[in-house]
């Protein structure tokens, strides 16, 4: 019966261990593998953040579609010249294919892996949704919506700063004053199911801790620049 007894005890004692052992091992599994998801995403904005520096900088784009590649002032791409359709388009072309990349490699190490797909929406003066672009609308959605709404040189400036948003996980709303409306994006899990009124929410610590970090990214790229 002593035997019997020391024997079970061994046994609970190495059953112990074992699930002890292998929920170490699942967590070191899991943090080797956040560690790859993690070099990855970094990698991507990386590439991503150099190419927008030497190639596909907004700023540089809109000072050169307003130095003569224009008819007139409506800030539409239809009213672009040959030359700078063709710039505007390879611009779209660049951005719509990898910020939706940058948003699934976003999710990989995000808290919510389901939120991979990227919302950017036109809102009215009242918040209202006027026009909502993700993927599936390609780069002729975002034409679309520079015709309509005469917000050309607008998405331009928003489609450069919007990876710096999405790393930090920092929000993004940018208002037009020609015509009041407003650019801002979400990360969803479904593009298809969005509200029909994006009001302005008070911004959380970890918001407000985001902002600071693409304030300061951008002072130090600036510096950078001026040297």
């Amino acid at each position: 019966m002593i035997l019997a007894a020391s024997l079970l005890d061994n046994w609970k004692l190495y059953a112990v261990i074992g699930a002890v052992g292998i929920a170490l091992i699942t967590l070191i599994a899991v943090m080797i593998n956040k560690g790859k998801y993690q070099a990855r995403f970094n990698g991507f904005y990386k590439r991503m953040d150099k190419a927008i520096t030497k190639k596909f900088n907004g700023n540089v784009l809109i000072e050169t579609l307003l130095n003569g590649l224009t008819y007139d002032d409506t800030n539409t791409y239809k009213s672009l010249k040959g030359k700078g359709k063709g710039k505007v388009k390879k611009y779209f072309e660049y951005y719509v294919k990898n910020l939706p990349e940058l948003v699934m490699y976003k999710s990989f190490i995000s808290p919510d892996k389901n939120k991979n797909q990227l919302v950017i929406m036109i809102l009215d003066e009242y918040d209202k949704v006027l026009y909502k672009w993700d993927k599936s609308k390609k780069m002729n959605g975002l034409i679309k919506a520079s015709n309509k709404y005469q917000m050309l040189t607008p998405i331009i400036a928003y489609l450069s700063e919007l990876p710096l948003n999405i790393k930090e996980g920092a929000p993004y709303r940018f208002v037009n004053h020609d015509n009041d409306f407003r650019l801002t994006y979400d990360i969803v899990k479904n593009a298809k199911n969005v509200k029909k009124k994006q009001k302005e929410k008070k911004l959380s610590k970890a918001e407000i801790k985001a902002l600071a970090k693409v304030e300061k990214a951008k002072s130090k790229k600036l510096a950078k620049a001026g040297r």
